[in-house]
């Protein structure tokens, strides 16, 4: 099964390619042109603005048709933090609760279909394996003294390798509840991050960051980036550049 994703805000979306990301982006490549199709693997930044989007029909359900977003990026970056209505800014415990029911949904349909298909050592070894690399990020969750409250795997099965894609519940006292998300890129698999809301980076990777305020400080924090093997998403109920923790999160970051 082929998937890949889009990054707009902190949601990722379905789409195709590599390019390096020190390249231009490439306007004629644009995947969500009807007239092209798309082509497989990695992670390619993209500038959606110079282009019109005119989607695939599957695509239209899924994409952002605006440039809310942008706003959202510039605010971002400029401000430190972009001011929202308050029905913007996210419950945390209400994304755990509908991630936790499309999980338990996927246990019940998905899975054992998939599983199925697989081959008898992929069964036995791997029904339970992330397909990426989570060596750095559980040693900097254990320095900066996390629980973990809840670590699945799901998505794509990568014959040999495992689940493409990982979600970890974690907490601790600085952070609060944070849901950090991986998605592991296969041979037919990948993301493109619009060029034009690329305001963070990670590690010399673009991100895109947004920090939503409302007028009575509630907040909400989240950042996606992406590098040539993996994508990464981050949520959490703080302001990340507040002074206290801004170094705090640099560094867990960074360490993924």
């Amino acid at each position: 099964m082929k998937k890949c994703n889009v990054i707009f805000s902190a949601t990722m979306i379905a789409v195709f390619s590599v390019v390096a990301f020190a390249n231009e982006p490439d306007l004629n490549s644009n995947p969500f042109l009807a007239e092209h199709a798309a082509q497989p693997q990695g992670a390619q930044v993209f500038s959606f603005t110079e282009t019109p989007i005119e989607l695939h029909e599957h695509d239209k359900i899924n994409t952002a048709q605006d440039t809310g977003y942008l706003r959202l990026a510039l605010e971002t970056k400029t401000n430190g933090f972009a001011l929202v209505d308050t029905s913007q800014i996210k419950d945390i415990e209400k994304v755990i609760a509908e991630y936790k029911n499309g999980h338990e949904l996927f246990l019940r349909t998905l899975k054992p279909e998939i599983m199925a298909a697989q081959s008898t050592a992929d069964q036995t070894n791997l029904s339970q394996q992330f397909a990426g690399d989570t060596v750095a990020l559980d040693n900097i969750l254990l320095q900066q003294e996390f629980t973990v409250m809840s670590k699945t795997v799901g998505g794509n099965f990568i014959a040999g390798s495992g689940w493409d894609q990982l979600t970890q519940i974690v907490k601790n006292d600085t952070f609060g509840t944070v849901i950090i998300k991986m998605f592991s890129f296969s041979q037919s698999s990948g993301v493109y991050i619009d060029a034009d809301a690329v305001n963070y980076y990670v590690n010399s990777n673009p991100g895109v960051l947004y920090v939503l305020k409302d007028n009575s400080d509630n907040v909400y924090t989240s950042l996606s980036w992406v590098d040539q093997k993996q994508s990464y998403s981050i949520g959490l109920e703080k302001n990340i550049n507040d002074i206290g923790l801004a170094g705090r999160f640099k560094t867990l970051i960074t360490s993924m």
